[in-house]
C-alpha cells in the first residue's frame, strides 16, 4: 500500500471513530494567529501511533496528562468520553486549588499533509478569560523504521487577552512548562501499553 493510501486510511478511521462527515482544510493552510508566539515541542512514544491516535480521541487522556498541574471540569456535566466537534466550555485550577478561570475548548480535525503515514491533525483552536489565542494543533506518525514508536508534536500559539506585550511572553513561558509536563504524562502512560517499545527519536 502506498504511503497516500496508508494516510488516507488513518483519516477515515479517525473520521469513522469520531463520526466525521468531512474534516476541516488541510493542516498545511492553516496559518499563524495575529499577535501570537508560537511553541513546538516533540517527542518519541514507545507506542504505536493508531493507539496513540486512539487515546487522544478521549476526554480521559486529557486529563490524565493535564494532571496534577492543572484540573479541568466541564461546564455542560459529566465529561463525554470522546471529544465532540466544535465548542466545549472548561473550567480549570492549578493544582485543583487555584482558579484560573474559563476556557472553550474549539475542537476540529484536519487532513496532514505532507507527512506520510501521519494521522489527521486534531487542533483545539481555543480562547478563555485569560487567553485571546490558544490555537494547539497535535501531529502524530509512526517513525520510519521503527514499528511501535510514534512522532508525538504539541505545536501552540499563544497570545494573552490583557496586556499582550507583556503578558504573552509569560503565557508563552507557561504554555511551555505545560506541554512539557503532558509530554512526560504521555510518556509515563505509553510505557504501561502492552507494546512498549524502547525509547527513541523523532528526526
Amino acid at each position: 500500500m502506498s504511503s497516500d493510501a496508508i494516510t488516507a486510511t488513518h483519516h477515515a478511521a479517525v473520521a469513522a471513530a469520531m463520526g466525521i462527515a468531512e474534516m476541516g482544510p488541510p493542516a498545511s493552510t492553516l496559518t499563524r494567529p495575529p499577535g501570537s508566539v508560537r511553541i513546538r515541542l516533540t517527542t518519541t512514544l514507545p507506542a504505536p501511533a493508531d493507539w496513540v491516535a486512539a487515546q487522544l480521541q478521549t476526554t480521559a487522556l486529557f486529563r490524565y496528562i493535564t494532571a496534577p498541574l492543572l484540573q479541568f471540569a466541564t461546564e455542560q456535566g459529566p465529561w463525554p468520553t470522546h471529544w465532540p466537534l466544535g465548542d466545549t466550555e472548561l473550567r480549570f485550577a492549578l493544582f485543583g486549588l487555584l482558579p484560573m478561570g474559563r476556557q472553550t475548548a474549539r475542537i476540529s480535525v484536519h487532513p496532514c499533509d505532507g507527512i506520510p503515514g501521519a494521522w489527521p491533525l486534531l487542533r483545539d483552536n481555543g480562547t478563555g478569560q485569560l487567553m485571546r489565542v490558544w490555537d494547539h494543533r497535535i501531529t502524530v506518525h509512526s517513525l520510519p523504521g521503527t514499528p511501535g514508536r510514534t512522532c508525538y508534536t504539541d505545536e501552540v500559539f499563544v497570545r494573552a487577552r490583557y496586556l499582550p506585550w507583556v503578558m504573552t511572553p509569560i503565557s508563552a513561558a507557561c504554555a511551555w512548562v505545560f506541554y512539557r509536563h503532558r509530554q512526560r504524562r504521555w510518556l509515563k502512560l505509553a510505557l504501561r501499553q502492552p507494546s512498549a517499545q524502547g525509547p527513541g527519536a523523532c528526526a
